[in-house]
């Protein structure tokens, strides 16, 4: 539960130094898939850049009470 609340922080930080989507999602996905126990779907790579947006945007709605 601890690593979920260090992803969502670090995630919060890259967001504000992003300066275009592309970067934002890039960083966001770099801290998803090195958070233990997220595993990187095999299609991920071919997914559109809206599809990879909606589903972390998702998983992070789903543990937002996490930690609290």
């Amino acid at each position: 539960m601890e690593q979920i609340n260090f992803m969502k922080m670090f995630m919060a930080m890259t967001d504000i130094a992003s300066e275009t989507r592309e970067q934002k999602l890039a960083n966001r996905e770099r801290i998803v898939f090195a958070t233990h126990g997220i595993i990187k779907p095999q299609n991920w790579d071919t997914l559109p850049m809206e599809e990879r947006e909606a589903r972390i945007d998702n998983m992070l709605e789903a543990t937002k009470d996490i930690g609290k």
